[in-house]
């Protein structure tokens, strides 16, 4: 029980998917964002997760997860864009986003998406200017997992300013939180090939972690 709390307080600071635990939520102490956030916001839209298969040098196939997403600063001000990318799925997994993905993977989606305008994970990096027509697209990819997930969650940070210091319910250290977007999704199935998997949107939310 200890090391599935410790699972749920990394993958969304105690708020947690309700495929990950069967505590009723009563039992926990959850940080929630403002109702109305008190700091800066940026839009995104998410695409579906999708998947691609790439071919290693040794002629194995490796596979891929990747979702595309488009960001707008709608503020009066130009602010600093770093995403932070991290996917947490029912096997216990947290993947954080562009860790062990070849070099290989962002211009092969690229070139299937037939977008110009997609940036890399490193390239989207940067000053968000003011208003739509400085819109900027990016990509987030992670390997596929070896075992039969049937459900998973992404969360993007770095969409808004607002934090909150909490403690940890595990050790009482003092934790810095930030307001994220989390996107569920259900997996059905088991297939050899991820590309065939069907993907179902479950939800989507802000959260602190």
């Amino acid at each position: 029980m200890r090391r599935l709390a410790a699972l749920v307080f990394i993958a969304s600071v105690c708020l947690g998917a309700g495929w990950l635990m069967s505590t009723p939520k009563s039992a926990w102490a959850y940080p929630e964002p403002a109702i109305v956030s008190p700091s800066w916001s940026l839009e995104v839209e998410v695409t579906k997760p999708d998947a691609i298969s790439i071919e290693d040098v040794d002629g194995s196939i490796r596979w891929f997860w990747y979702v595309t997403y488009k960001v707008v600063n709608p503020t009066d001000e130009d602010l600093l864009f770093i995403p932070e990318i991290t996917v947490a799925n029912d096997l216990g997994e947290i993947i954080t986003a562009g860790e062990h993905v070849p070099p290989t993977v962002f211009p092969a989606i690229q070139k299937r998406l037939g977008n110009p305008l997609l940036l890399s994970p490193i390239q989207v990096v940067g000053k968000l200017l003011q208003g739509k027509d400085f819109a900027r697209e990016g990509v987030a990819i992670w390997p596929a997992s070896e075992g039969d997930v049937d459900a998973f969650s992404v969360f993007i940070a770095g969409l808004n300013g607002e934090t909150q210091t909490i403690a940890n319910p595990l050790t009482g250290e003092s934790v810095l939180v930030r307001r994220t977007l989390m996107l569920d999704y259900k997996s059905p199935g088991n297939f050899k090939r991820p590309q065939d998997q069907t993907i179902v949107e479950a939800g989507r939310r802000e959260v602190m972690r």
